[in-house]
């Protein structure tokens, strides 16, 4: 049960106190429904918060207008509610402000309840409003960081890419693929929207420094999670070891031990073109098979360059 008492609960619970609390001593009609607009603009984010309560706002702005002239000419009746949310409801889809249409029907019921559009209870029923969206807003002021979290996720997903990498390392050797191949990919990809998730939490609680360098990591290795997938269909196409299969194992086995964001990939570059270069002064293929292997090879190379270039140019920005 603990588990599942986070930090929105408690301010759910302190938004609903304040908010019925302010609008009972300014003697406001109906002040539950204060609480009941603080409790809706609990957000998980600062930036959905503020962009929730101006939608609100907006709809509540344009429903009661035309909520008081329904029920001028139609009166104080079930029916003018009825055929109210028959045109409302449309109103708020078209122009995306269903975030305050509950709201709106329950500050319109209130006037139907106490038959009146005189300016100070419409007064009233704007108060409301604005003392539920202030107070939710100030409490949605405090958003815990996410910083602990992405950072073990940064360390679970490069573990997963070295133990990949280090896979991929073997089975240029003995052409047999990993019995572990599957789960770690599944696990890496699972991990990377989680850590993208969090990330953009943290960048949208961030109104005035907002910095998107965990967003930029999470997506350099969305780039290297998408090149180990193709790497991984070159294997069904390898099924002889050669001279420059040992070497290309080699290497890999040598970019795995340098996967994590602290190491500087340039070095990497540098043995990678020198690969090329051996790679040249090889002999020819001799057999079709032979000349295939080294073409698939050739190509997983090159994989391993983008794989590489994703890096460097993630530490440029």
């Amino acid at each position: 049960m603990f588990k599942y008492f986070d930090d929105k609960v408690i301010k759910t619970a302190l938004g609903a106190f304040l908010a019925c609390f302010i609008a009972s001593h300014l003697n406001l009609k109906y002040s539950l429904t204060a609480g009941i607009v603080a409790i809706i603009s609990i957000q998980t984010t600062k930036s959905s918060g503020l962009r929730i309560a101006f939608e609100r706002f907006l709809a509540v702005l344009l429903g009661l207008s035309i909520f008081i002239i329904f029920v001028y000419f139609l009166g104080f009746h079930y029916s003018s509610l009825s055929i109210f949310i028959l045109v409302f409801m449309p109103l708020c889809i078209k122009f995306n402000l269903l975030q305050g249409f509950l709201v709106t029907i329950v500050l319109s019921t209130h006037i139907l309840g106490y038959k009146s559009i005189e300016p100070h209870f419409l007064f009233n029923e704007f108060l409301l409003l604005a003392v539920g969206l202030f107070i939710g807003n100030i409490l949605n002021l405090y958003m815990p960081t996410n910083e602990k979290e992405i950072e073990k996720i940064k360390i679970e997903i490069e573990n997963i890419i070295i133990d990949i990498l280090t896979d991929t390392s073997e089975t240029l050797k003995c052409t047999c693929v990993s019995i572990n191949e599957e789960h770690n990919f599944q696990s890496l990809k699972s991990k990377l929207e989680e850590g993208r998730k969090f990330s953009l939490l943290d960048y949208d609680n961030s109104f005035f420094d907002k910095c998107d360098k965990d967003l930029n990591y999470f997506s350099m290795r969305r780039r290297q999670y998408r090149i180990l997938k193709r790497i991984r269909v070159y294997f069904k196409r390898l099924y002889i070891t050669y001279d420059h299969s040992l070497v290309l194992s080699e290497f890999i086995a040598h970019v795995a031990k340098n996967i994590h964001s602290y190491e500087n990939p340039c070095t990497l570059l540098e043995e990678h073109n020198e690969l090329k270069v051996i790679f040249s002064k090889m002999s020819l293929p001799e057999t079709r098979e032979e000349f295939e292997n080294r073409a698939t090879l050739f190509q997983l190379l090159q994989e391993i360059e983008e794989f590489i270039n994703a890096k460097v140019e993630y530490l440029k920005i």
